[in-house]
């Protein structure tokens, strides 16, 4: 997604020490820095079944976590000792949280750049929404689900006017509307995928995980 200006924040050494320094000496002490790159994987549930998805790389089933609350996600950031610049919210199918909409609201207000990732499932819930240049939704449709089902939602987020970007795996699509998106082996979420994910229960455990597969794994 590329550096956001809007996101740089001063490292906690420079808050702390109390300089108050020009600006280029701080970009030439490197003492401003663009944030994390987060996952926020907001539950295991999911309504469909893909077999390349890699919350079934060991046993074939759904990760079992405990969902948070609105208000545990909204302590929890508050309280992240350094600043996240960008938020995927992901799943499972995080459509399936009433609260998905009013979660992505509140962190886009905050200064973060927040992604949505869905297959829109339950599309009622991510009406609420809300433009905004920080926000982004990219669905994607699976080929095991219904394609009436799925162009239906997607003509029906399009309504809110926040961004959207229609993916498919598949290079032949089913929607001119659609991008392709990018297959990965298992190998790459088992062995290459660094990125920084949150289990669901994360509010609660306090811990986070380098990649999503380490991150499903925890919920089997």
């Amino acid at each position: 997604m590329g550096l956001y200006f809007n996101t740089l924040r001063l490292t906690r050494k420079n808050r702390d020490d109390g300089k108050g320094q020009m600006f280029g000496h701080l970009f030439k002490n490197g003492w401003w820095h663009k944030g994390l790159d987060t996952v926020l994987i907001l539950t295991g549930r999911c309504n469909l079944h893909c077999d390349y998805c890699p919350m079934f790389l060991d046993n074939n089933k759904y990760p079992k976590f405990e969902e948070s609350t609105l208000e545990e996600w909204k302590e929890f950031f508050e309280r992240f000792p350094e600043w996240i610049s960008q938020i995927f919210i992901s799943g499972g199918e995080p459509s399936l949280i009433p609260y998905v909409s009013d979660l992505a609201n509140w962190l886009v207000e905050r200064g973060h750049h927040v992604c949505i990732l869905s297959n829109l499932y339950k599309v009622e819930n991510l009406m609420g929404l809300k433009k905004h240049w920080r926000l982004v939704a990219f669905p994607t449709f699976h080929h095991s689900d219904d394609p009436e089902r799925y162009k239906k939602a997607y003509e029906q987020l399009k309504t809110t006017g926040v961004r959207i970007y229609s993916q498919e795996l598949e290079k032949k699509h089913k929607f001119q509307f659609s991008v392709h998106k990018n297959f990965y082996p298992a190998d790459w979420f088992k062995y290459w995928n660094e990125i920084i994910h949150f289990a669901p229960n994360a509010p609660r455990t306090r811990r986070m995980y380098m990649g999503v597969y380490e991150t499903y794994k925890e919920g089997k």
